[in-house]
């Protein structure tokens, strides 16, 4: 695969030397700011997968604040008789 293919074309040689594409220089390591703002803005694991991945969790998830809220009810009847 030495071989180039454009010796034997020269007229696609003459339009491909016409094109002078000019690189701006950039820094190769982002600065501190930067590096904070993607840090901040990168993705996270959502916590409540797991739960959410299972009829069972799903269920947990829908229950626990109606037991909480049951459970902080009876607490206030038994501390306030």
């Amino acid at each position: 695969m030495s071989k180039d293919p454009l010796k034997n074309n020269h007229h696609l040689q003459k339009k491909l030397d016409e094109y002078h594409v000019n690189i701006p220089d950039f820094p190769m390591k982002p600065n501190r700011w930067e590096r904070l703002i993607n840090l901040l803005a990168s993705p996270t694991r959502d916590p409540l997968e797991p739960f959410l991945s299972t009829s069972g969790g799903l269920l947990l998830l829908k229950l626990a604040p109606i037991m909480g809220a049951a459970i902080i009810a009876i607490i206030q009847m038994l501390i306030f008789l």
